[in-house]
């Protein structure tokens, strides 16, 4: 019996990891007065990561401007996900103004893209980019250092959308993935409304909309996307699925999760660079009518132990706006350290308890009937 035969990546389609970063950096260069990067690190146990951030502004000058809508946008997170990446270069050449939306009213567009701040992660994870790229194409882990760069960059930025893009299926989700439903209220139900129009408009009603937990058929643990909203409070986190093959084989994964011919390529990165600028128009006029909840949400916030210690305590703002870098301490163990402390201190009183009682207890002396 023949082994079965998987597709290998289609060198004419995509970029190398090394090749896009490099356009990228490039197209930053011609347009400084629009975008700026920078390239932050982690480690954790020997395991080091490294992430590039493109930050877009109208005019750079207004790049802190708090009255400004801010979007963070992730492509990238799972290695063999590489159109997600091939996304990401699309909507910053849009932004930088080197190429063009056909079906787009420009000045629509540039009214829009003057109100915002947009923050980009082309390819969130690099390393595992490039296990992929040396023949292991199934590649989707990602370590601690990512997931710590990623929530310390929504802790500093404060992002009013967030999204997660990846491929794999084609889906608009919104939260929860770690439970089957979607928030309660209006401003929920206006987004999906939001959602299913793009839905129309742009992925000819073949996308599910919804949330994670309820369309994937299992419930997702631990997610970026509830996350962003239960902990970081972001009032709108999306996770976009932009592409996937279900004819594929489940151990054919370039082809399963990446368009293999250049007519879906181009036709995946056209539709979805179009979906996120009309997304960019109606969240817009969602943040307007949210008005001063939006922003007001971030303050107002619980953070369990666990959330605190593992991204909260990260990087947040001073009472003086100032910023506080915390040590990268071992996150796991100090939870670990925790609990037990409070297992202890638990049973201690416990026992401290039951000793006051049976020392309290009356003696009762028999009574002669």
């Amino acid at each position: 019996m023949s082994a079965p035969s998987f597709t290998p990546i289609n060198r004419d389609l995509y970029h190398t990891s090394d090749a896009l970063m490099e356009q990228i950096k490039a197209l930053v260069y011609r347009h400084p007065d629009k975008l700026y990067m920078e390239t932050t690190g982690g480690k954790n146990k020997g395991y080091r990561a490294e992430m590039t951030v493109v930050t877009y502004c109208r005019n750079r000058k207004d790049i802190d401007d708090k009255s400004k809508f801010r979007i963070l946008l992730s492509f990238g997170q799972h290695g063999r996900e590489l159109i997600t990446s091939e996304l990401a270069l699309r909507i910053l050449s849009i932004l930088s103004g080197e190429q063009f939306l056909p079906n787009m009213d420009p000045v629509s567009l540039n009214n829009t893209l003057e109100r915002l701040v947009i923050k980009v992660v082309p390819m969130e994870n690099l390393n595992g980019r490039k296990l992929v790229e040396e023949g292991e194409l199934c590649e989707r882990r990602n370590g601690l250092p990512e997931t710590q760069i990623m929530r310390k960059l929504c802790v500093s930025f404060e992002p009013h959308i967030w999204v997660n893009v990846h491929s794999g299926m084609e889906a608009l989700f919104m939260p929860y993935d770690h439970k089957n439903t979607t928030p309660d209220g209006l401003h929920s139900h206006r987004i999906r409304l939001m959602l299913e129009k793009l839905n129309h408009l742009h992925c000819e009603d073949r996308c599910i909309v919804g949330s994670g937990g309820g369309s994937v058929g299992y419930l997702a643990h631990g997610t970026a996307t509830d996350y962003m909203y239960d902990i970081a409070r972001v009032p709108m986190a999306f996770t976009f699925e932009i592409y996937g093959d279900r004819t594929a084989s489940s151990k054919d994964c370039f082809k399963m999760f990446n368009p293999v011919d250049l007519t879906t390529f181009n036709k995946v990165i056209n539709d979805w660079s179009a979906a996120f600028f009309a997304m960019f128009n109606m969240s817009t006029h969602q943040l307007d009518e949210l008005g001063s909840k939006a922003s007001s949400s971030n303050k107002d916030k619980l953070v369990s132990i666990d959330d605190y210690l593992d991204g909260y305590l990260m990087e947040r703002s001073s009472r003086y706006g100032k910023k506080m870098e915390v040590l990268d301490l071992g996150m796991q163990e100090i939870r670990t350290y925790f609990r037990l402390f409070l297992l202890s201190s638990v049973l201690l009183l416990f026992m401290f308890c039951s000793r006051i009682s049976k020392s309290n207890r009356p003696l009762v002396s028999g009574i002669p009937l």
